[in-house]
């Protein structure tokens, strides 16, 4: 682990070693007895069982995942309604012991998935607290989140409160993420709501007073993370999805703004933390640039920004000079203050 040192191994004892061998040939008998049953075609509890107990040692086998739906489905109990609710309300249960060891399992994920879709009366209500419990526990995991916008579009559908609403969801990102704005998960699930609540904005004026508040809140998390890239790949998304040019270089400009006030503010410190504010402010006026926004002032800007990123950050000093070369014969500056630019 990082600023760990290495320790070494210590040697197993025989008898480590002889219940390792133990356990590793119970498990390939298992294993192998599975695979027979599956390329037999046998769908019986007993086979249920022996997946179960499979899975509970190797959550990752996404082919005994799949041999075990196959023996639900063909199960005679499988059609009637009552009885298929009940093992799968079990299976739930199994799937939670499975979360507790391995939460991070795609296949487990996927298997509730279809356990919930094959249930006569799945709980959504249930599961969006349970999901809400893990998120609390690990608000990064994206399996998590991925699993949250499955139950929410659930909840949706079956009409079943404001809890699954876009705006219930839209809060419970501003809440993550102001508990942790390096929060990937949430600024992505918060992009997928964005565009819907802004849709059921009242006004245009309830719009722009939205957009407003998602921009102080994007310079609230650069301001206490400018390193943090989540906040600003989420202005460059809300940047694009802007209706007209006229609001593209509003936004663009509150960045530029917010940009060369944290410069300020970090003009005490080593030249080096300001590298991603840097780059990040090259990026916004070259935007403004595409969008012929871009003023006299700001082009000089832009290319004693790339000047000082060459000082600061040498592995890609030759890309700094080719984007000072690149804007100078754009902006038509003049090969000798191109050259006395990239010399520096």
């Amino acid at each position: 682990m990082h600023g760990r040192r290495r320790q070494a191994l210590k040697e197993p004892s025989v008898d480590e070693k002889e219940q390792s061998r133990q356990r590793v040939e119970k498990y390939c008998a298992l294993n192998n007895s599975v695979m027979s049953l599956r390329a037999n075609n046998v769908f019986t509890a007993s086979a249920l069982d022996q997946t179960k107990r499979l899975l509970e040692l190797n959550t990752e086998l996404h082919t005994v995942w799949n041999y075990r739906r196959q023996v639900f489905e063909h199960m005679d109990l499988w059609q009637d309604t009552e009885e298929r609710q009940r093992m799968l309300e079990a299976e739930l249960g199994f799937l939670f012991e499975i979360i507790m060891k391995n939460v991070k399992s795609y296949w487990m994920w996927n298997h509730r998935v279809w356990t919930l879709n094959s249930m006569p009366r799945a709980d959504w209500k249930k599961e969006l607290g349970l999901v809400a419990k893990l998120l609390a526990l690990d608000a990064r995991n994206f399996h998590g989140w991925d699993y949250r916008r499955f139950i929410v579009s659930n909840l949706k559908k079956a009409s079943e409160g404001s809890s699954g609403s876009s705006g219930g969801e839209f809060a419970y990102t501003t809440e993550q993420i102001n508990r942790d704005c390096a929060n990937h998960s949430a600024w992505h699930n918060r992009s997928k709501l964005l565009p819907a609540v802004l849709e059921k904005a009242s006004s245009a004026e309830a719009q722009k007073s939205l957009l407003r508040t998602e921009t102080d809140m994007i310079l609230n998390a650069i301001y206490t993370d400018p390193d943090d890239q989540n906040a600003w790949l989420y202005h460059e998304w809300l940047v694009s999805i802007q209706p007209s040019d006229e609001d593209r270089c509003h936004l663009l400009r509150d960045k530029v703004a917010a940009i060369r006030e944290l410069l300020d503010l970090e003009d005490e410190k080593d030249e080096a933390s300001n590298k991603r504010p840097l780059i990040e402010l090259v990026d916004a006026l070259a935007a403004l640039d595409r969008l012929e926004a871009v003023t006299d002032t700001e082009k000089n800007e832009c290319l004693e920004t790339l000047r000082r990123l060459k000082s600061i950050d040498s592995y890609h000093v030759g890309r700094y000079s080719d984007m000072i070369q690149s804007l100078a014969q754009r902006w038509d500056l003049g090969s000798e203050h191109t050259s006395t630019m990239i010399s520096q």
